[in-house]
């Protein structure tokens, strides 16, 4: 059993924050409204599935695990941008062709303006291959400090009256934002 909440001194409305956070997910699935489809000469009527997860504002609060973040946007727009860098590498040597007038000076100079675009768009695409990769570990340091940051939030309890969180051995109720920052810090992904 825990202590009392320390701010309304009361124990009936309090829960383990694991226990509030599972009892504020919810599943479910079903069946959408009925759409009847024209088929050749007659109608027919289909149901869609609908499933999904509802999540009350406690158990948002309370999430332990650190918000998710997409990375293969960046690792696509690396992929278009050298396929795109690509279709200039043939530029400098179409422009090599027919040599410019004013001699070897003026064919350089004519070779690195054409081959300046392809340049730049590899770069542009190795600076987000580069993001891509420091997203990557970021996530993967955050997986390693679940298990520690779970540890700190197993530890919490739940007031349902007052709106806080305590531990059962700290005296004083923290805001379910403060502790969730604490269980950040504890896993090592605050921010």
């Amino acid at each position: 059993m825990t202590e009392p909440c320390p701010s309304c001194g009361l124990l009936d409305r309090v829960q383990h924050v694991p226990a509030a956070y599972h009892g504020g997910r919810s599943f479910f699935r079903g069946r959408g409204p009925a759409v009847a489809v024209p088929a050749g000469d007659g109608v027919v009527v289909t149901n869609s599935q609908v499933s999904g997860v509802s999540v009350t504002a406690v158990a948002r609060a309370l999430d332990p695990y650190p918000p998710p973040r997409r990375g293969g946007g960046l690792l696509v727009a690396a992929i278009l941008l050298a396929l795109v860098g690509s279709s200039f590498l043939p530029l400098p040597f179409w422009a090599s062709d027919d040599p410019p007038p004013g001699g070897a000076a003026a064919e350089a100079l004519g070779i690195a303006l054409f081959a300046l675009p392809s340049a730049c768009v590899y770069a542009a695409a190795g600076v987000l291959a580069w993001l891509y990769a420091r997203r990557v570990r970021a996530h993967r340091r955050q997986q390693r400090g679940v298990p520690a940051a779970q540890q700190v939030w197993e530890q919490g309890w739940f007031c349902h009256r007052c709106g806080g969180v305590y531990f059962a051995d700290g005296g004083r109720l923290l805001t379910p934002a403060h502790f969730r920052h604490l269980v950040a810090r504890a896993g090592g992904y605050d921010r």
